[in-house]
């Protein structure tokens, strides 16, 4: 049964966020959020939960207290996506509630019913943590991480907002659930974190003095922790993640090491989407070997900033230009020369949320980075005499290899592909090299556990070279 359905947008990141005290980036920052797995701004898990409990026990006012409840946060939901709430099944023991995005389960929550009401768990006392920023901590910190956040700091805004939630768990409880996301998105794991689940029983309401907590099992491969808690009347395990920091490129010294001075040096190019990722790394090796570069940004400012500075310091020449792919070819009048290559390293987010096996919408936001953007970029500067310029289109292993959940992401490298084929043939460009490249460490491949995997500089200097042999 259809419970309720919303969609969450800025302002309610906003409002969680100042009352919760989770500020996060991957919640609340945009660019900061595109650096990480998610890739976009992500939801609060905890927001859903009391939303999705608030329109159960609005439906369903007589309900009984529940004894235990357990979640899981199986999917991101993105700041815009429309999710909805429904129960699966309901008998005197348990219920299951879910909150789904485009039919897939995001999150799963289990409430349980009884007499009984367990004991608190003992978990000792430790020194009260209260960042105003996340912490930024080593994983060999977050195995021996222990103390007590304070209650929220709007609990009266809180029970406001749900109210027929707070009616059955009663105020303190539904504070302390609200803690739990301060406890990972801010304490531990802090900055790096990812809410994975909870599995907690309701103890009887205490001093409302917050929630106790001590990592009781880390497993640094998976890079995953369980916390103990107590405290708010709820006690038992919270499951998260510390994922990956943002990957971090190989610097100008060590691309020295293997790109001759001077290499370069009648290049002028200009590659775009150089500000992170393998565009960092083209822009760099060919500004150590003397290249001339200029490297465009769609909103990461401080990021093509970094690049260039880096290049500079080393000296090395370097410009940026803003340039997104989507908005067309008109914003290359900025260019202050007509390049001799051209790299072609823009991309939206391309690892998303698991769903149906095609998305026309997803499809349609790679198609226009893929195809229509690199279209529009080369047909912009052919109208400046560039034809004679040398393209680099990356195509990707993806298309061939098929791997799950990445249909609309090959169909559109592969449509790339076939562009670049006809613009060499009908269009008579005189070099466009296309490459299918596997995946290479970035921010957009990051993973919670290592995986062997070729080094971003290594993979790209032969396709420079190539392009300028």
């Amino acid at each position: 049964m259809t419970l309720s359905d919303r969609i969450f947008a800025e302002a309610d990141q906003t409002w969680f966020a100042a009352v919760s005290g989770d500020c996060n980036p991957m919640h609340m920052d945009a660019l900061a959020a595109r650096r990480t797995m998610a890739g976009y701004p992500v939801v609060h898990g905890i927001h859903m939960l009391l939303w999705a409990l608030d329109s159960l026990f609005k439906t369903q006012p007589d309900f009984p207290l529940p004894n235990a409840i357990k979640v899981g946060f199986e999917k991101m939901v993105y700041v815009g996506d429309s999710v909805r709430a429904v129960t699966i099944g309901h008998d005197p023991a348990r219920l299951r509630l879910e909150v789904q995005v485009e039919d897939v389960v995001a999150l799963s929550c289990d409430l349980t019913f009884g007499d009984s009401v367990p004991e608190a768990r003992t978990i000792p006392d430790g020194p009260l943590l209260s960042p105003a920023e996340p912490l930024d901590l080593t994983f060999e910190e977050m195995e021996d991480a222990r103390g007590r956040v304070p209650p929220p700091p709007s609990l009266a805004r809180i029970v406001a907002a749900f109210p027929s939630l707070t009616g059955v768990l009663g105020a303190e409880r539904v504070g302390t659930l609200v803690s739990t996301s301060y406890l990972v998105g801010m304490v531990c794991p802090g900055l790096h974190s990812i809410y994975r689940g909870l599995n907690l029983t309701l103890t009887p309401e205490g001093a409302g003095d917050g929630l106790r907590f001590r990592v009781r099992h880390a497993d640094e491969d998976y890079r995953f922790l369980r916390l103990g808690v107590a405290g708010g009347g709820l006690a038992g395990d919270i499951d998260c993640n510390a994922r990956p920091a943002p990957a971090a490129q190989a610097d100008m010294a060590k691309i020295a090491q293997h790109v001759a001075a001077g290499e370069f040096a009648d290049v002028h190019a200009l590659v775009v989407g150089g500000s992170r990722g393998l565009g960092e790394v083209v822009a760099k090796a060919l500004a150590v070997g003397g290249a001339r570069v200029t490297l465009t940004y769609a909103v990461g400012i401080a990021d093509a900033a970094r690049v260039r500075d880096e290049i500079v310091a080393f000296g090395g020449q370097c410009d940026i230009l803003r340039y997104d792919v989507r908005e067309g070819a008109e914003q290359l009048s900025a260019l202050q020369l007509v390049p001799t290559a051209v790299y072609y390293m823009a991309t939206p987010a391309i690892f998303r949320r698991a769903g149906i096996a095609y998305s026309d919408a997803k499809f349609q936001d790679f198609f226009r980075f893929y195809v229509t953007g690199f279209s529009a970029l080369c047909q912009g500067l052919a109208r400046q005499g560039g034809k004679d310029i040398a393209v680099f289109y990356p195509s990707s292993t993806a298309v061939e290899d098929r791997p799950a959940n990445m249909t609309e992401y090959a169909m559109a490298k592969a449509a790339g592909e076939l562009l670049c084929a006809d613009m060499a043939k009908f269009e008579k460009w005189r070099r466009i090299v296309v490459r299918r490249l596997p995946r290479l460490p970035t921010d957009q491949t990051a993973t919670l556990f290592e995986a062997e995997s070729e080094d971003p500089l290594l993979a790209m200097l032969p396709i420079v070279r190539d392009m300028h042999r």
